[in-house]
């Protein structure tokens, strides 16, 4: 739907207005005649059908009549710009919220949705590609190109052979366009999931550390299987509640952080668009541009207010508009991650008793920590070898530790 601009007339807004009640009836309308089917309805769903059919005629006419028809060529160039805007935007964002909201159906819906529209994008995408390389060949071949608006249709090469009749425009086809913004949506989730490998190291880092120097300790002063299981079940329990309440309210504060900062510049932007304009083009010249052509591409973006915001909040404060990040999922995933590390050095004392648990429980850290650091090294392509070995030495320090602490504490005390 076209957007709403002060130029507009009451009955253009009605029109516009009479045009989404009439795409809505329609829906639901057929909706309730799929209902329908289902309760074993078929009289009742054959009128809901019937009336959504004249719903469509309704809502055609109010769009011919709005000037919301052109050409082929437009019409395609529209709905690709929509599809890749519901595809690449308004879709990831309505997952997002209702995950963070705890909405899984709702998200599901959507991440259905979305994948639709992806393939809505491409199908639209190759046939204005289509299109515009006969219109290029037809303008070749100096036929006269049918059109029912003032628009000129603009030449293009003619398809070689090869080429899939993809129209090149500085190199780029539409079909790179769908490519990219398919790209650009998959990475920028790619990298908010590896930014939780954050949370999975520290998370089994610390149960691994904390819970295997507490064990050997443990084991050490009291040689009693017991006791040890008991104070490695205590520790490893509350720890895994600590670690995941730190995550949720670091993360939280950190959202909540980014979200002050996005409004005090909104307002800023509302109280003063001078300065703020101003800098943009700074912003634009630091980045290898004259004068001219930062104020050029800062006048552009100040058309729309919520790409200047948005520029701004990017290039200004480096924040990222778009929330990838879930304190819910930050705290889920640290929780686990601890806790599933600390199993590991308590398990063998489950079967085992004296040094033989205590070596097997060390010797089963000391693995954990090596193997979470060459997944750690593979994710962020670092030497897997080097980032396995630093872990694994920050871990045998720290059970050498916790042994050395178990024999000494008790000699103390007695010494006491």
């Amino acid at each position: 739907m076209a957007s709403e601009s002060p130029s507009m007339t009451k009955t253009d807004k009605n029109l516009w207005s009479a045009i989404v009640s009439e795409a809505l009836a329609y829906l639901k309308y057929n909706a309730y005649a799929h209902r329908a089917l289902e309760e074993g309805h078929p009289e009742v769903a054959q009128v809901f059908q019937e009336v959504a059919g004249a719903e469509t005629i309704h809502g055609m006419n109010h769009l011919r009549v709005s000037g919301g028809l052109d050409t082929t060529t437009v019409n395609l160039r529209t709905v690709t710009e929509g599809e890749s805007k519901e595809y690449s935007t308004m879709y990831p964002k309505m997952i997002q919220d209702a995950l963070d909201e705890g909405r899984q159906d709702a998200a599901d819906s959507f991440a259905l949705a979305m994948d639709r529209e992806r393939h809505h994008l491409e199908v639209f995408t190759n046939a204005l590609d289509l299109l515009e390389a006969k219109t290029a060949a037809i303008v070749a071949a100096g036929q006269p190109v049918v059109a029912t608006s003032n628009e000129i249709p603009a030449a293009a090469p003619v398809a070689t052979p090869g080429s899939a009749l993809q129209v090149e425009t500085d190199g780029m086809t539409m079909a790179d366009y769908v490519s990219a913004a398919t790209e650009i949506d998959r990475e920028r989730w790619r990298v908010a999931r590896l930014g939780r490998l954050r949370e999975v190291v520290f998370g089994a880092q610390d149960g691994l550390l904390s819970t295997v120097a507490l064990v050997t300790g443990v084991a050490v002063a009291v040689e009693n299987q017991t006791t040890v299981l008991v104070a490695g079940l205590a520790a490893a329990l509350p720890g895994m509640l600590s670690m995941a309440t730190g995550a949720f309210l670091g993360s939280r504060a950190e959202q909540d952080v980014q979200r002050a900062e996005i409004a005090r510049e909104a307002q800023e932007l509302e109280d003063n668009p001078a300065e703020e304009l101003a800098e943009l083009v700074v912003l634009y010249q630091r980045e290898g541009k004259t004068y001219q052509e930062a104020r050029h591409l800062a006048d552009e973006i100040a058309e729309d207010k919520d790409l200047w915001l948005r520029t701004l909040v990017e290039k200004e404060l480096g924040i990222s508009p778009d929330e990838t990040s879930s304190p819910m999922k930050d705290a889920l995933t640290m929780g686990v991650a601890f806790i599933l590390a600390a199993i590991i050095p308590i398990m063998p004392h489950f079967f085992m008793e004296g040094g033989a648990a205590i070596s097997v429980s060390i010797a089963a850290a000391l693995t954990g920590l090596f193997i979470l650091g060459v997944g750690k090294g593979r994710l962020v392509q670092r030497s897997p070898l080097l980032q396995g070995l630093e872990i694994l030495t920050i871990g045998a320090i720290s059970a050498g530790i916790g042994f050395g602490l178990g024999a000494l504490i008790p000699r103390l005390i007695n010494l006491g």
